[in-house]
C-alpha cells in the first residue's frame, strides 16, 4: 500500500521552502516542529527541494503555516547555469535559495534523528541515541515507540513495512487483514496478525515478545505463530527458543521497568545501555550468568545503580556513563 504525500502536505512543504529564505529563529523552531510532527513531512519537503523546477506551477497556490511567511517573493538567478527545463521544452529559472534551504532543512531534520538514505531512495531512517526515547506515528495509524540506541528504516511509500536495523522498539499496530504490517530484521520477518509487540535486534540475536494479539515470525528455515505472552529469541545461527512470560511485562521499558526471568546478564547490560545510556562492563564469564528480577529505570542513574547492586549482589563502580562490576 502506497502512502504518497497529499496535496495539502506538498503545499505546506512548498510554503516552508519559500519561508526559510528569510527565516528567523522562531520560524526555524516552527519548521522543526512541523518536520517532527509526521515522518511524511520530511519526505515531502525533500521532494519539493529536489524538484523545485517541476513544482513551480504549484507555488502560487501555496499557503504558509500560521506565524507569517516571507514578505517578498524569492529572488531568481540570472546565471545561465541556473536555467532548467520543464517537461523537456520550456526553460525556467531555479530559485537562488534552493540549495541553502535544502541544506538547512537537512540540518534541522538531523537534529530530530531523521535522515534520508543515500540516493533517491524512498526510505528514511529514524534514530535514537542511548538513553533517548522517541515515538513515531505512521500514516496508517500505527505507532512505534523507540528505545535508546535504536535505528529503524521506514519506506515513505509503504507505511506497512518497517525495518529494525538495531535496538529496541515497541509496535502498536493498526491491524488490516488485507495488508499485514511487517517488520524486517535482516533475513527474518515479523508479520502482524493484529497486535502490540516488542522487538529487540542486536548483533547476536533477534528477540520478539507479544503483548497483545499475535505475530508470525518468519525465519530462513522456520515460521512460528506467537500469541500474547509468547517470547521468541532467534540467534544468528538460526537457533530459536520460545518461552512464555506475563504479557504485561513485554515492552515494559516504556513504563520504566526492565523485567527478567532467567535472562543472561549480557542481555541486562544491553538493555541498560539503551534505556539509561550507560555501559556496564561485566567480568569475564559473567555475561552468561542468569538473572531474574525487576530493574526500575526511573530516577537518576545513581539510584538505578544502587537498585542493581542489591539485585545482583555485586558492587558496581561508576565512572561517568561507564559502569563496571568490582572484582571480589
Amino acid at each position: 500500500m502506497s502512502a504518497f504525500p497529499d496535496r495539502a502536505m506538498i503545499e505546506q512543504a512548498i510554503a516552508w521552502h519559500l519561508r526559510l529564505n528569510d527565516a528567523d529563529e522562531d520560524a526555524w523552531i516552527e519548521f522543526a516542529e512541523w518536520l517532527n510532527a509526521d515522518p511524511a513531512h520530511n519526505g515531502a519537503y525533500e521532494a519539493v527541494a529536489d524538484g523545485d523546477a517541476r513544482m513551480l506551477p504549484l507555488l502560487e497556490q501555496a499557503t504558509f503555516p500560521p506565524g507569517g511567511g516571507p514578505t517578498r517573493p524569492p529572488e531568481f538567478s540570472n546565471d545561465e547555469d541556473d536555467l532548467a527545463y520543464v517537461d523537456g521544452s520550456e526553460r525556467v529559472r531555479r530559485p537562488q535559495w534552493r540549495w541553502g534551504a535544502l541544506a538547512a532543512s537537512l540540518a534541522v531534520a538531523a537534529l530530530f534523528g531523521v535522515q534520508m538514505l543515500p540516493g533517491r531512495d524512498a526510505r528514511y531512517s529514524v534514530e535514537t541515541s542511548a538513553g533517548e526515547t522517541r515515538t513515531v506515528s505512521l500514516a496508517d495509524g500505527s505507532e512505534i515507540l523507540l528505545n535508546g540506541g535504536t535505528r529503524i528504516v521506514i519506506d515513505k511509500n509503504d507505511a506497512r513495512s518497517v525495518e529494525i536495523a538495531r535496538g529496541e522498539a515497541r509496535f502498536v499496530v493498526k491491524h488490516d487483514d488485507s495488508d499485514p504490517f511487517t517488520v524486517v530484521a535482516g533475513e527474518q520477518r515479523l508479520v502482524d496478525i493484529g497486535t502490540v509487540f516488542n522487538v529487540v535486534r542486536t548483533d547476536r540475536q533477534l528477540r520478539v515478545g507479544v503483548a497483545e494479539g499475535a505475530v508470525r515470525f518468519e525465519g530462513s528455515a522456520r515460521a512460528v505463530n506467537l500469541r500474547a505472552g509468547d517470547s521468541l529469541a532467534a540467534d544468528n545461527r538460526g537457533k530459536i527458543q520460545i518461552s512464555q512470560r506475563p504479557a504485561a511485562s513485554i515492552g515494559s521499558w516504556v513504563d520504566g521497568k526492565l523485567v527478567y526471568d532467567q535472562a543472561p546478564l549480557e542481555q541486562v547490560a544491553d538493555d541498560l545501555s539503551r534505556s539509561i545510556g550507560i555501559s556496564l562492563e561485566l567480568p569475564r564469564g559473567m555475561g552468561s550468568t542468569r538473572f531474574s528480577g525487576v530493574i526500575q529505570t526511573d530516577g537518576d542513574r545513581d539510584a538505578v545503580r544502587t537498585r542493581l547492586e542489591e539485585l545482583i549482589g555485586e558492587k558496581i563502580v561508576a565512572d561517568g556513563t561507564r559502569w563496571s562490576i568490582e572484582a571480589q
